[in-house]
């Protein structure tokens, strides 16, 4: 016990024989880095990453918080936005009902006196058509040449004379309304205000085909209430436009759908008007309809969606194409939108985040009325501007930190060096006496109590010295009787149970029965294993207190590796073959002890045979490099278990073989590994149950 301490000492004093001793200064220097300047540093800087992860939550919170809110408030201004466009769409849906039964009561009353001046204004077109000739500040009349404009047609036309004070009073009313009209069963159209129908209209329009028509039929609008179109191209060159209609029904006929009136709201009112939304940040509102067409649209929408609003449109180039908004602008047929869409699709209000080329943040609600749904934008840039604001000034205030703890510690680092300086001086003498009585204990030695030291920690240590050296003293003359008497005691009996078991087995006259002679054969097996035993527990004790002497010098690894092979080679069975690979050329010589890597290697050798298959093979190798030199021992046996891997070198673990047919003990890879560590050598392995094992020793090259 007292070489193992005095081998600890030395390892202290002396790690490496290329690294030359340092002053106790630069020591001490050294050791303030690591254990104080160090650590200490690294709470300032954990303070500023603390600082700065703060901030970074803070941020991120605010962020979250300011989205949060950004997210309500755009839910809320479509909430209240789609509320005060739904109350204005009211009114016109309102005077849009009022507008039908003033059209159903004139339809139905006599026709009135027709002043000369009125006819006079009224004319056939070569086409068939019957209409207004120039502007006499009421509506226009536009009868088609689809069907036969007689007197009866002319009837209808100057019974409806009635309705210009009426539309022209429901105009006046309210901003959002451009136009209204009367569309009859039979193409009959009375627009206000007046405009050249001949220019606008072709000659055979068949007006109950257009949507402003049919859809307020029975088939489409049952309830015969009023009813808000989708977005199309005006017939009568006013551009795109919405329109609430309504049917009028015959007051004589119940069920005779007699024709269709309607209030046009032009796309560009709606976006002048209805869309001047103020929104946090960039914001903006769009308006969609029931069908996911974007009935209108503002400009600054349009860079984000890669639309044009429609507010313009030639009739004589689409009025023979389609009369409604292209796919581009139905939000519910544009894959890239396809979350939004489905979002807004999902319930009457909410919100939700969008891509459109920068990432936004959208609210919608349900138009009440028309259906349509109100969708308000904003991009969440412009919303967390001022987050991202404060997050550069809590930047600059870690970066001056920074600043100031650097020069702090420039300072710091100074006065401490003069501190290291004054502390070797008084540290550096009780070490060395310290040291001295280390080496005086390690050599069996004891320490004398009479001992003064200025630092108290110093003091302490220099009395566990003196109890220590007592104790060591005592426990190794204590452990030395113990391995003396042991070895004594037991290898005596078991080499005389040894010696019988041969003479009985050997004996002349007689013989032994084949029953006996097993039993013979087990008392010499369980004798002969019981010494192993008490060898290797004794080689390992000596290992343990130093006893075991090594001589590390150059040696050639190639002879000392065929001896160790040729030492197990008799004791073989089974058909084991062993090999010693011969190396192409000749192995570098390493820096050890032969006698104690012939015993490794036999060990290993020996467990390769023992743990190996019938008819097997035990072959040893080597390979070199980094400075070592590799033997390498490789079995293809029963392998080891992973999980039973990293218990390999437990002293005593057989690692499950304590019941089986394999003999042994248990220490001989932990004896190998003590031998290698003790002259600077190292044990590895690798192995694959089922398929065998390969331990490696690998040794300082010279």
């Amino acid at each position: 016990m007292c070489a193992g301490i005095r081998q600890v000492v030395m390892q202290t004093k002396v790690v490496d024989m290329d690294r030359r001793p340092q002053p106790l200064k630069t020591w001490l220097w050294r050791s303030y880095v690591r254990a104080s300047l160090v650590p200490l540093l690294l709470i300032e800087l954990s303070f500023i990453a603390i600082y700065w992860f703060t901030s970074q939550v803070v941020y991120d919170r605010s962020a979250a918080a300011i989205t949060k809110i950004s997210t309500e408030a755009v839910r809320e201004a479509a909430i209240r936005e789609a509320g005060i466009i739904a109350r204005r769409l009211g009114t016109i849906t309102s005077l849009t009902d009022v507008y039908a039964d003033e059209s159903a009561r004139a339809l139905a009353a006599p026709m009135p006196d027709v002043p000369p001046q009125v006819r006079a204004n009224h004319a056939y077109s070569p086409d068939g058509v019957f209409y207004t000739v120039r502007d006499d500040g009421g509506s226009a009349v536009f009868y088609s040449g689809a069907v036969p404009v007689g007197p009866e047609e002319q009837e209808k036309v100057w019974r409806t004379l009635r309705l210009d004070p009426v539309m022209k009073s429901i105009r006046d009313s309210d901003p959002l309304i451009a136009q209204l009209y009367l569309n009859t069963n039979d193409s009959l159209n009375r627009i206000y205000p007046w405009f050249d129908v001949l220019a606008i209209y072709p000659p055979g329009m068949d007006i109950p085909t257009y949507n402003f028509y049919y859809e307020a039929d029975a088939s489409h609008n049952p309830d015969r209430a009023v009813v808000w179109t989708d977005s199309y191209v005006d017939p009568a060159g006013s551009g795109w436009m919405v329109s609430a209609i309504a049917p009028v029904y015959a007051l004589d006929r119940p069920d005779y759908l007699e024709g269709v009136v309607g209030i046009d709201i032009t796309i560009d009112t709606i976006v002048d008007q209805v869309l001047d939304i103020d929104l946090e940040g960039d914001g903006y509102a769009i308006l969609v309809g029931r069908d996911g067409t974007i009935l209108a649209l503002p400009p600054a929408a349009e860079s984000d969606l890669g639309l044009s609003e429609l507010l313009d449109h030639s009739y004589e180039e689409a009025i023979l194409e389609d009369t409604f908004k292209p796919d581009s602008f139905n939000i519910y047929r544009r894959p890239e939108l396809a979350d939004l869409a489905a979002a807004i699709q999902s319930g009457p209000a909410g919100n939700a985040r969008a891509d459109l080329g920068r990432p936004m943040i959208a609210g919608w609600a349900t138009v009440d009325g028309p259906n349509w749904k109100l969708v308000t934008l904003t991009s969440e840039e412009s919303v967390l501007s001022g987050a991202s604001t404060l997050r550069e000034q809590l930047a600059l205030v870690s970066k001056a930190m920074l600043a100031i703890l650097v020069l702090f510690y420039l300072g710091f680092f100074l006065v401490l060096w003069r501190r290291s300086a004054a502390m070797s001086r008084r540290v550096a003498a009780p070490l060395s006496d310290i040291e001295g009585n280390m080496i005086r204990i390690a050599d069996g030695g004891t320490v004398p109590p009479d001992h003064r030291y200025e630092v108290a920690e110093l003091q302490t240590v220099g009395d566990h010295l003196v109890t220590m050296g007592e104790k060591l003293q005592a426990a190794s003359r204590a452990k030395s009787n113990f391995l003396s008497a042991m070895s004594h005691e037991l290898r005596t009996p078991l080499n005389a149970i040894l010696g019988f078991s041969e003479l009985l087995s050997g004996a002349k006259g007689e013989p032994i029965d084949g029953e006996r002679a097993r039993q013979v054969e087990a008392i010499h097996s369980a004798g002969w294993h019981l010494l192993q035993l008490v060898e290797g527990v004794i080689e390992l004790s000596r290992i343990e207190q130093g006893e075991v002497h090594q001589s590390l010098v150059p040696l050639d690894v190639l002879p000392i590796a065929r001896q160790a092979m040729d030492d197990i080679r008799p004791g073989v069975t089974n058909g084991i073959r062993l090999t010693v690979v011969e190396p192409e050329t000749a192995l570098p010589p390493v820096r050890g002890d032969a006698v104690i890597i012939r015993r490794i290697l036999g060990h290993l050798i020996s467990n390769g045979v023992k743990y190996n298959r019938e008819g097997g093979t035990v072959t040893v190798f080597f390979t070199h490099g980094d400075g070592l030199l590799s033997v390498h021992v490789a079995d293809d046996g029963i392998g080891i278990p992973a999980a039973m891997q990293p218990r390999l070198f437990t002293p005593f673990d057989r690692l499950g073989h304590e019941n089986g047919t394999i003999s042994g003990t248990g220490i001989g890879l932990t004896v190998c590994r003590k031998l290698a560590d003790l002259t600077g050598c190292d044990i590895g392995f690798t192995s694959t149950e089922g398929k065998g094992s390969t331990f490696t020793l690998r040794i300082p090259l010279a």
